[in-house]
């Protein structure tokens, strides 16, 4: 921009009504683009997408997305046998048409459909423990030991036709595995410390968990059902849990922070201008400044991203603070000066200032571009187009809309002289430096560090407690460790994860862990073998039996089934039910087997299980989330302290004609508002964490401007604190409602951004040479 620019009356009025057609634009294709775009909620969907292993993200992705549809209950009837409470939520949920399976009762129908295809393909499905009864010749002792068995119950009819029992094997194998969890009139079942029965029912969701206005509706319609079966069985009790239901909580919480904190800022904002301005137009302009910035914020964002997520409107609401700065500046200079200079003289005598100051904040959000968290990337992609889109409306539009603009030299005036003056002595500067590096000191002593993911989502008390309530019942935790297998092709998966189980068998019988959870499905070649091996072994133990005068006869070879199980065709049975979420396969044929860990004693044992170990991968999602922000949190420290380091450099090399004791008096507020940021968490206990960090970036990005304002020479120092000042008071208004929110990362941001922008505004008089201009 140049100074004859703005002197060209009619090229500007170009620029504006060019600005002008651009907005009208943009306004159109929001119109657009709003109603067709998604909102996301997911909290997972904020964390970066890298990962540090080899497995193709499209399957851990795959997984985690069916795993997100998942809905448990436990329910409690009055008596154990009391079943009537049960199979009216089983059957209700039937009925819904937002679910898409639900499972837990084993009835008539699925005991046969299991047992009928168990008995079909009992060759190949033959359990690890029968294959190497048979190699070591001990299968018969095992088949006598249940014939003789007062518990086992088996008849002449099994026998004839499974004379081996590998049914019966696989059963008992497959029950061994199930935990905590048992079969009781033909429900699933699970007991508690007390001895009573919590019948289990688990369901999938049919679309997303994330999708906010579905959620809703389906946590409203489940809280309906839930009342219903508590008055028709006043005793019964039941637990929940579920992606859904924390989904819905945070967009619930969202809202609640969006309403509030953008309410209560731009009430605070209105009334602060009121106060200062006393007319209704300062008002309007601010807010058509603020309406244009998000406008072109949100575009921005929803045309590169193709989405929004909550977190991203929650936090950007914050940088209405930052946006108001322009309006601010260009408004009070017209409200002191308005009656001496034109509206173009105004933008002229401010535009130099008003660009470095959109420059440092737009330096300071594209920081956020680097971090590999999607959110903070929204959040500067939203930030960055905002600030232009505001910067823009103020040069080109208010030159046009200020001309009746009520004028008064004096507002503040007195306040502010004293205020000038007060930092004018040594005695208050050298007090106010003394009581902040106390301040700080004590702060940093208590200061801790978090890098706990948990922290980013608040979770309900209520949702909780009957979480924890579940994992102690069925002894199936939320951890989230698992090993997952994978292979270009399900075969081939399938012989990896057979490799691998009897390196995990004997780490369980070690005692590094007490339970795993795996699929019952072998792959071909596996089936191919275990159909020979009890070929092969099968006549001897035939002969036995009948030497014992057991009325059997050997089964003919034509009428064994040899076809082999595919794992479409597995899933299609009842033989998968409770296992299929741990398989995934892609149209391309990659594919992946789940394996849950629990009752770890010795993580890193468990983790070296899979070293060496091909198409075998560990994940422990949340420790990999929390390595991540602990080793972003240390780069991003180290990038602050080269830029700090920078920025009172730069300090020091534009105030050196002033003496050695001002150039480095000038680095004083972006030093004490960097300390006072992170010491205000310490007396706070909000530990210290990745999002502190990204806070400081923008204290450092904002408060820089108040110290620049302050220093311009060309700027009478009257006007340049009133504008300050209200910038400042504007933008704690933004950040520091963000203590409001209910969630606990947000908080933290907030605190640091309130105790930083609230220290560079108070100590950015140190930077006023002597004998300032009034």
């Amino acid at each position: 921009m140049k100074n004859n620019y703005f002197s060209n009356h009619i090229r500007l009025k170009k620029w504006a009504i060019s600005w002008l057609i651009i907005v009208i634009g943009l306004l159109f294709f929001a119109s657009y683009l709003l109603p067709n775009s998604k909102i996301n909620s997911s909290v997972l969907s904020l964390l970066p997408q890298e990962q540090n292993n080899n497995v193709p993200i499209d399957l851990i992705n795959g997984f985690q997305d069916r795993l997100d549809k998942q809905i448990v209950w436990l329910i409690k009837p009055a008596t154990n046998d009391e079943i009537q409470a049960v199979q009216w939520w089983y059957n209700t949920l039937k009925q819904q048409d937002f679910i898409q399976d639900i499972n837990g009762q084993f009835d008539q129908n699925f005991q046969q459909d299991w047992g009928v295809f168990a008995y079909q393909y009992r060759y190949q499905l033959a359990d690890p423990q029968t294959i190497n009864r048979l190699r070591e010749q001990t299968q018969f002792d095992w088949v006598l030991s249940q014939i003789y068995s007062p518990f086992s119950g088996i008849s002449v009819n099994e026998l004839n036709n499974d004379p081996l029992l590998l049914t019966r094997s696989a059963q008992i194998n497959q029950l061994s595995t199930a935990g905590n969890l048992s079969i009781t009139n033909n429900w699933l079942t699970g007991k508690d410390n007390d001895g009573n029965t919590w019948y289990m029912l688990y369901g999938e969701l049919t679309g997303s968990s994330f999708n906010m206005k579905q959620s809703h509706q389906i946590v409203n319609q489940l809280s309906i059902l839930e009342n219903q079966l508590k008055q028709q069985w006043p005793n019964t009790e039941i637990l929940k849990r579920g992606v859904i239901f924390y989904s819905d909580n945070a967009a619930t919480q969202a809202k609640s922070d969006i309403s509030t904190i953008g309410t209560l800022s731009m009430l605070g904002i209105i009334f602060l201008i009121l106060a200062v301005f006393r007319s209704i137009r300062p008002i309007l302009l601010t807010l058509l400044s603020i309406a244009i910035g998000i406008l072109c914020g949100t575009i921005a964002v929803l045309v590169i991203f193709g989405e929004i997520h909550i977190m991203t409107i929650v936090m950007s609401s914050s940088i209405i603070g930052v946006a108001i700065d322009y309006s601010l500046h260009y408004l009070t200079e017209r409200l002191l000066h308005g009656d001496r200079e034109s509206p173009n003289q105004s933008l002229t005598k401010l535009l130099p200032t008003l660009v470095i100051a959109l420059y440092t904040s737009l330096i300071t959000y594209l920081i956020l571009l680097i971090t590999p968290f999607p959110g903070l990337k929204q959040l500067s992609i939203f930030a960055c187009f905002g600030l232009i889109g505001a910067f823009l409306s103020v040069i080109l539009w208010y030159p046009f809309l200020v001309h009746k603009l009520q004028v008064r030299a004096n507002t503040g005036q007195t306040l502010l002289t004293l205020w000038l003056n007060l930092w004018q002595k040594k005695a208050m500067q050298l007090s106010m430096i003394f009581a902040a590096l106390i301040f700080i000191g004590v702060g940093l002593a208590n200061l801790t560090i978090d890098d706990d993911i948990g922290r980013l989502q608040t979770i309900p008390p209520i949702l909780h407690s009957e979480e924890q309530q579940i994992i102690a019942i069925t002894k199936q935790s939320t951890d989230q460790k698992w090993f997952i297998v994978y292979g270009e092709t399900p075969e081939k998966t399938l012989q990896h994860l057979e490799q691998f189980l009897p390196k995990l068998e004997d780490a369980k019988q070690k005692g590094i862990l007490t339970q795993y959870q795996t699929i019952n499905l072998p792959s071909k070649q596996k089936q191919q073998q275990n159909i020979a091996i009890i070929e092969q072994y099968s006549p001897d133990i035939i002969t036995a039996l009948q030497q014992l005068g057991l009325d059997i006869k050997f089964p003919s070879i034509e009428k064994v089934n040899h076809e082999l199980i595919t794992p479409e065709l597995w899933l299609q049975h009842a033989i998968s039910q409770g296992r299929k979420l741990l398989w995934f396969s892609e149209e391309n044929g990659h594919s992946a087997a789940l394996i849950p860990i629990s009752g770890i004693t010795n993580i890193n044992a468990v983790k070296q299980l899979a070293q060496n170990e091909p198409g075998v991968e560990w994940l422990d999602r949340r420790q990999e989330f929390n390595n991540m922000f602990t080793n972003y949190r240390v780069h991003l420290t180290q990038l602050l302290i080269a830029t700090i380091i920078v920025i009172c450099l730069s300090f020091i090399y534009r105030n050196r004609h002033h003496g050695v004791k001002m150039a480095l008096k000038s680095t004083l507020p972006i030093l004490l508002s960097v300390g006072c940021a992170l010491s205000i968490q310490g007396f706070t206990q909000q530990p210290l964490n990745l999002f502190s960090m990204l806070a400081l970036i923008l204290v450092i990005g904002i408060g820089i401007d108040y110290s620049l304002f302050l220093s311009n020479h060309s700027e009478q120092k009257q006007s340049a604190l009133l504008a300050v000042s209200m910038a400042a008071l504007t933008t704690l208004l933004s950040f520091g409602l963000l203590v409001l929110s209910h969630t606990s990362a947000i908080v933290g941001f907030g605190l640091v951004l309130v105790g930083g922008i609230f220290a560079a505004f108070l100590f950015a008089p140190l930077v006023i040479k002597p004998h300032y201009k009034k």
